[in-house]
């Protein structure tokens, strides 16, 4: 054999070894990493191994007016709470929207049974904290968690319980943060409702409150659910989000209802959609009509309906207040509106309920306790 090839044959003899030992590196690396995510998703379970149950099953609940992401939450963390070894159902408060009805009927989920007192059960709620939120009965229930997007609010216990809250768009994504974390996979059916949730929560990934955790959330499920347009399914979503077919206006008003207390003040608001301004004025003297006759029915001393239009990340909001106290307390909680047309007070950049509405109520009433 010639100089020549013998060293070529060396020189490659060389490179297959070192390949060899740069693959079993690489096949090593992957093995440990493998490890520590097996390590860290055994004790993410464990930290909610002790969960204070006292009987089962956990209920997992979501608010009063339920929309799709406190709906399709309770149902996924109920499945991973199963995962878990913890025998939990989903329920909800009371009827859903058309948009959940859509989001679960897509995904071929049922919507869940009523939970018509949570007097004595053992429950985890799910995007929300406040009691006046929750279903009846919930001052005497035996909470074990909360998984929530929102400020903290007044429900507590004295024993331990999983509490889980996150400065992120939908409560959905927290969920499947949490199936990360835990080291389960996501079912078909699952992904799908969960995806549907983000899509809403969010407006499409338009809403203020969007995270980046939000979209990567989004496009994961996406792939698991076997969604390729999810644009088209936002705008599916936000179709049925503006539909109130077969609701009466007292029901639009409290079709996605939420109560506030800060400094011994209650107060309520309901969000309703709207395609264009032209609408959103009609839903405003209609929503109008119908609060007084509709304040009489929940336990509050103020009452707003904010009507919104959202095109792309524009975001118009028509606030209407209940008159006496709401308004006077509304138009001192937030003087710089843009208009007020003889019903509703205005904000052409948006007056959010999450974001600046019920922070800019509440910091009101704590600098202004009412006497």
């Amino acid at each position: 054999m010639k100089n020549g090839t013998k060293t070529i044959l060396l020189l490659l003899l060389a490179v297959c070894l070192a390949a060899g030992g740069f693959l079993a590196g690489r096949s090593a690396g992957r093995d440990q990493v493998i490890k520590e995510n097996d390590a860290l998703h055994a004790a993410n379970r464990s930290s909610v191994e002790k969960m204070n149950v006292e009987e089962g099953p956990v209920y997992v609940i979501g608010h009063k007016s339920p929309d799709s992401d406190t709906v399709c939450s309770a149902i996924a963390y109920a499945r991973l709470l199963n995962l878990l070894g913890v025998e939990a159902e989903a329920r909800i408060t009371e009827d859903v929207s058309n948009e959940t009805e859509f989001i679960l009927s897509e995904a071929g989920v049922e919507i869940p049974p009523v939970l018509e007192d949570a007097s004595g059960e053992d429950i985890f709620l799910v995007d929300h904290s406040e009691y006046a939120q929750a279903a009846e009965g919930m001052k005497d229930a035996h909470i074990v968690g909360v998984l929530d997007h929102h400020g903290v609010g007044s429900v507590n216990t004295g024993h331990q319980l999983v509490y889980e809250a996150k400065p992120i768009g939908a409560t959905a994504t927290i969920v499947w943060l949490d199936y990360q974390n835990y080291g389960f996979e996501i079912d078909k059916s699952t992904a799908h409702i969960l995806l549907g949730a983000i899509l809403s929560d969010t407006n499409g990934f338009n809403g203020s409150t969007t995270t980046e955790a939000d979209k990567q959330a989004a496009a994961d499920l996406a792939k698991i659910a076997g969604v390729t347009d999810t644009e088209g399914l936002a705008k599916k979503i936000h179709l049925e989000a503006l539909s109130y077919e077969g609701f009466s206006d007292e029901e639009i008003l409290f079709s996605d209802y939420k109560e506030y207390e800060a400094s011994g003040v209650k107060y309520g608001i309901g969000l309703v959609n709207a395609y264009d301004e032209e609408t959103a004025a009609d839903l405003a003297k209609r929503m109008k009509a119908v609060m007084a006759e509709g304040s009489k029915k929940v336990d509050v001393d103020m009452l707003y309906a904010s009507v919104g239009i959202r095109e792309g990340d524009v975001k118009i909001d028509y606030i209407v207040p209940l008159d006496g106290q709401s308004e006077e307390t509304f138009k001192a909680a937030f003087p710089n509106y843009d208009e007020y047309n003889g019903t509703a007070y205005i904000f052409r950049s948006g007056l959010g309920r999450k974001t600046k509405f019920v922070p800019g109520m509440t910091d009101f009433l704590v600098a202004h306790p009412h006497e």
